[in-house]
């Protein structure tokens, strides 16, 4: 086996090697689109310079000979074995025959005419498409013409005479000749390139994934050592706490491996693309804290190599960028310095935080001054086997994007240090940040109640004057268990969780809240704060069920940040449903409006849900009397004649299961008493409209199986007054909280409603602002009223939440006697 190896790697470096196998393998796709072009055009010319467009002289066994030489070409691939050796020199000996031959004895023969000599002209830049060898192209171009011209010569019937036109179009084919050289030498220059960037772009991204690959296979065979043997004789082996915590630790270097690996591959694609580096994703980063972090995921391959790398904190600065790529920059430079150790045992690596730089310092063999020039250079490298280079390229590029540089200094023999420098931070712009990052998060922790555990009193109290500050309410725990007494006694949104104290730790105490038979606790957000390492939290507080973590010590900012994504990605769990218990069930679907009846269908129909439709009250009730049988209904409130609550009142006295049907209405806007009438009358609950199709799953599934969790609490006794604004405004942009226009909406209409649907609802949006409009001149409040009731639904199918919020204030300005109520 490794004989056979051996021999196809002689194999492919002798074809890498061999000119002629290159230029066969480079010319394999003209050769063959060539034979086909060749023996179809030739034919289908004479027919048309003969039949179509009549030509002074034309010769078929001329065009039947070119196109028969052409067709051994179409099936280069039977071309093996020997006669694989005269594949490309038959190729040259067709295209000189086929192309100058063929094409300059037929200009000879009519008369240099205009349309040959455009023929000539055409011939020379097919000649170099297909060849990319200058001199080659020289000779093939200069044969086929002298041999063309010199066999139309013999074979005229009279003389051929040249006037001054003649001489002038002949007199213009060697600087065409010319132009079309230069153009082949710039086609194999491109191809060249292009095979260089390709072969550097693969040798670059093998390169920088071998570190994270072979960490990968060091913790997994870690692992594999540290687990207990298999035996039959005893299956209930325990694995003690030392061993347990190598193993998180190895587990934990393993994730960060391949996610960094992962990163290396975008990053390089990027680079290699010159994609700008997104500057909307920068933040503010401590320098010291981000090194540490850098040398603590690196993936040293021993212990001792971890022993040669230190870090020298003089002194600690703010600086903006992307955490991520900042790691990914001093991955390759430790990376880099680490290649020498074997060859120098004695370097040893610093890094050193100071005065708004960072100094990655090695005692290795150093980089000479003329290759140091060129070291930020993409694919450039000193000198590594395997290396390209383009990591120390892209390191170049992220530092500039902080605004910030990167140089090399170094001493043959002595030492290499990079040194990366970032501008200066601006004190009251990061407190101005700060202060934003802290403003935004208020409407988030507002009224949120919060439980800090904690057996450090001083730690506790900090985050809770920064809580509260926010207008959370916050209340604290010393410990684990006292944290699940109170969370058994009272009701809290998300806890703040010490990982490490006395009586009951945080691993502990989060493992039972997740094992609860409690509902309310068993997904609330659970966030660790820990002076563990980041990669070594993350595992661990997955493993039991934590929703994030924070290191300490921490900034107010970033406590408010990791509490503020849990409790929003909290909110949005909260909203999913599983749409599979809908499966099956039969839905009534009332509206008066037939676009609402189609989008609403069709988001059941997505559930496999099986609809039946009715635009009137009375058709539902006609229905349902004949012995239609569904597990629900949904209606609108406001329908022609018979409105939803007359509809559910009706349903209420029915005999059978009518009267105990769940009973879902849609409606624009209501206030309270409009609300308590559909809730009096027996409808089960009320969605304002415009309403996403994850708020109408999770209510049908309610609503529905009344056992499931959804996430989501439908009260069916308390509602919120609806409050007019207090001032009229017209500019959609001065509304509050509100985004002009909801792109993922409109997407997901799109989606499951075809484009044709989007159409049709642009026109009846349109529809309804000239019936609104209409009604307003001619005073009829009904018209304007209804007209607003639809639009309001339009509008949110399209998610146009400008002119919902616009729509609905000017609902206000109804006279009493129609508005504000149920639409």
């Amino acid at each position: 086996m490794p004989q056979q190896s051996q021999c196809t790697e002689a194999q492919k470096v002798s074809i890498q090697g061999n000119p002629f196998e290159n230029q066969l393998e480079r010319s394999r796709f003209a050769i063959k689109w060539g034979g086909i072009l060749g023996a179809g055009c030739h034919p289908v010319y004479y027919l048309v310079w003969t039949y179509l467009l009549p030509q002074p002289y034309d010769n078929p066994w001329l065009r039947l000979s070119a196109a028969a030489l052409c067709i051994p070409l179409i099936y280069q691939d039977k071309w093996t074995g020997p006669a694989r050796r005269f594949l490309l020199p038959y190729w040259y000996f067709c295209l000189v025959y086929v192309l100058p031959f063929v094409c300059t004895y037929l200009t000879v023969r009519n008369d240099f005419s205009m349309m040959w000599m455009m023929t000539e002209v055409m011939m020379i830049f097919i000649m170099a498409i297909c060849i990319n060898i200058p001199s080659l192209l020289l000779g093939c171009v200069g044969i086929g013409m002298f041999l063309g011209a010199m066999a139309a010569i013999i074979t005229a019937p009279a003389p051929v005479t040249l006037d001054a036109s003649h001489k002038a179009g002949i007199a213009l084919l060697p600087v065409i000749m010319l132009c079309s050289m230069v153009f082949s030498y710039a086609i194999n220059k491109i191809h060249e390139q292009r095979n260089r960037s390709l072969r550097a772009l693969a040798g670059s991204i093998a390169h920088e994934m071998r570190n994270p690959l072979a960490q990968v296979k060091y913790s997994l065979d870690s692992i594999g050592h540290m687990l207990p043997a298999p035996s039959a004789e005893d299956r209930s082996r325990t694995i003690e706490s030392p061993q347990m915590t190598h193993l998180y630790r190895h587990l934990s270097q393993g994730q960060v491996a391949i996610e960094r690996g992962l990163q290396v591959i975008a990053m390089t694609l990027d680079e290699v693309k010159a994609k700008p580096i997104d500057a909307s994703r920068f933040t503010y980063l401590h320098a010291g804290k981000t090194v540490r972090k850098a040398v603590d995921e690196y993936s040293f391959e021993t212990e001792e190599e971890r022993r040669k790398v230190t870090i020298d904190i003089r002194r600690e600065f703010l600086f903006k960028g992307d955490e991520t790529i900042l790691i990914f920059v001093l991955f390759n430079l430790i990376k880099n310095a680490l290649h020498y150790f074997k060859s120098h045992p004695r370097a040893t690596v610093t890094l050193t935080v100071d005065a708004n730089c960072i100094r990655v310092r090695d005692t290795g063999p150093g980089i000479s001054r003329n290759v140091s020039r060129k070291l930020f250079e993409p694919f450039q490298t000193s000198g590594k086997i395997g290396g390209t280079g383009l990591g120390l390229s892209y390191c170049k590029r992220a530092m500039q994007s902080f605004g910030g540089d990167i140089h090399c200094e170094s001493k043959i023999g002595a030492y290499t240090e990079f040194v990366l420098r970032f501008p200066i931070i601006d004190e009251a712009e990061f407190k101005t940040y700060e202060a934003t990052l802290m403003e935004a998060a208020k409407p988030t922790l507002q009224k949120k109640r919060i439980l800090i555990v904690d057996d450090e009193a001083r730690l506790r109290q900090a985050s809770c004057d920064v809580l509260r500050r926010l207008g959370a309410e916050v209340d604290e725990a010393e410990n684990g268990q006292a944290a699940l007494e109170k969370l058994h006694a009272e009701h809290f949104d998300l806890v703040l969780m010490d990982l490490n104290m006395p009586v009951l730790d945080g691993y502990s105490a989060t493992e039972r809240i997740r094992a609860s038979d409690d509902a309310r606790y068993r997904n609330i957000p659970i966030i660790a704060y820990t002076t563990e390492s980041a990669y070594m939290a993350t595992v661990k507080t997955q493993k039991v069920g934590m929703n994030g973590f924070i290191e300490k010590p921490f900034r107010p900012a970033e406590l408010v940040q990791v509490l503020q994504h849990a409790l929003q990605t909290a909110a949005h769990q909260a909203t999913k449903c599983d749409t599979s218990v809908l499966a099956g069930k039969r839905v009534l679907v009332m509206d008066d409006e037939p676009l609402n009846l189609s989008i609403t269908t069709t988001h059941l129909k997505r559930w496999h849900v099986e609809t039946v439709t009715a635009s009137h009250g009375q058709a539902a009730l006609d229905a349902l009397s004949n012995g239609l049988q569904v597990d629900a209904i949904l209606l609108d409130l406001n329908m022609p004649g018979m409105d939803g609550i007359e509809v559910a009142s009706t349903l209420r006295t029915m005999p059978g299961k009518p009267s105990t049907m769940p009973i879902l209405a849609l409606t624009g806007y209501s206030d309270d008493d409009k609300l308590q009438a559909a809730l009096t009358a027996g409808i089960n609950a009320c969605l304002i409209k415009p309403i996403g199709a994850a708020q109408l799953a999770q209510c049908l599934a309610q609503t529905l199986i009344p056992d499931t969790t959804t996430g989501l609490s439908i009260s069916t006794t308390e509602t919120s007054p609806v409050q007019p604004p207090q001032e009229t405004i017209t500019d959609v942009s001065q509304i509050p909280g509100i985004e002009l226009f909801d792109l993922g909406k409109l997407s997901e209409l799109v989606t499951y409603n075809g484009i044709d649907e989007v159409l049709l609802l642009r026109d009846r949006i349109a529809e309804l602002l000239v019936d609104i409009e209409m009604g307003n001149k001619e005073q009829d409040i009904e018209r304007i009223h209804n007209g607003m009731h639809s639009l309001i639904s339009m509008a949110g199918h399209a998610g146009a939440n400008a002119l919902i919020a616009l729509t609905r204030q000017h609902y206000f300005d109804l006279p009493p006697s129609i508005g504000p109520m149920g639409f």
